[in-house]
């Protein structure tokens, strides 16, 4: 069957359509993805490894293009188990931290007047460093875990390159990006002979999480919503077999438009239905001296 519809019928499924599309559109998947999608949070510390300049312009030239083509490789060795593994012991490990520094001993020199020659004493001992063991800060971090967070990254024609970490606690996301950095300086050394190993900046601890973006689910949420609610109201209306227009029963149907039946308000039982009906229209006709039919309860009229 050929089904036709105007658009002053498209435009009455929008607006029906309206309140659902922003229910089921933006408001669930801004609270969906506030609930069930866990927050990210990323740090970045960025390091910067030199070695030694030449006094030569020209060698140093050299040197910094070799540096930077080698940046690829300190990117390589930060992902791999020699880097993580101490990483993820250091952090779920005690650590032993000085609480006093070690003192040398102080000395003093005096005369001998018996063998004259001039003496060494100690006036005041040697003390030795005091630590104390603080708790490891972490219990459940594997190697594993850390290189599912981490990613390296640099600019273009830059020997500077960011260590990145993303991970679902913000605090923990730091302590592991500045983690990261100390290993590998102290590493990096005895691997490749590098010891100008800078730390340019250490990561801190962002409260602002990078996901999910609530703003950009929401609107695509919105879209999608509109989408599903339009494409529902419209295949209702084009499967909608009700009578609308009372000229489908006179011009394709044929038939005899005999009136209209109004809808009557729920009434509690059929008494008060026939009290009511035969009361209202005496008064209507003593008051006015005639009926008016649109004087009885009525909301809309029934579809045939």
């Amino acid at each position: 069957m050929n089904e036709q519809i105007d658009l002053s019928r498209l435009w009455q499924v929008f607006k029906r359509s309206f309140i659902w599309m922003i229910i089921l559109g933006m408001v669930l998947a801004y609270f969906g993805a506030k609930t069930f999608v866990a927050p990210k949070y990323e740090s970045t510390t960025s390091l910067l490894v030199n070695r030694k300049q030449d006094s030569n312009p020209n060698a140093q030239l050299n040197a910094q293009q070799a540096d930077i083509q080698i940046i690829n490789t300190y990117k390589d060795i930060i992902t791999r188990p020699v880097v993580l593994q101490t990483v993820a012991y250091e952090l779920t490990s005690p650590q032993r931290v000085v609480i006093k520094k070690a003192k040398k001993a102080v000395l003093g020199t005096r005369y001998n007047a018996l063998t004259g020659v001039r003496e060494q004493y100690t006036v005041k001992e040697a003390e030795p460093a005091q630590y104390k063991l603080t708790p490891a800060k972490y219990s459940n971090l594997t190697e594993e875990d850390i290189s599912r967070m981490v990613s390296v990254s640099n600019a273009q024609n830059s020997q500077v390159f960011s260590v990145n970490i993303r991970d679902t606690n913000a605090v923990r996301a730091r302590d592991i990006a500045n983690e990261i950095a100390k290993v590998f300086k102290a590493k990096i050394a005895t691997i490749m002979s590098v010891s100008n190993v800078s730390v340019v900046s250490k990561a801190t601890a962002d409260p602002t999480p990078i996901s999910p973006r609530l703003k950009i689910i929401s609107f695509i949420g919105l879209i999608l919503g509109i989408a599903v609610a339009f494409l529902w109201g419209l295949v209702r209306e084009l499967t909608d077999q009700t009578v609308k227009d009372v000229d489908f029963i006179t011009d394709d149907l044929g038939l005899v438009n005999l009136g209209f039946v109004n809808y009557v308000q729920k009434m509690r039982d059929m008494e008060e239905a026939i009290k009511t009906a035969e009361t209202e229209p005496d008064q209507k006709s003593e008051e006015t001296g005639k009926f008016d039919s649109l004087s009885y309860p009525q909301r809309s009229r029934r579809r045939i």
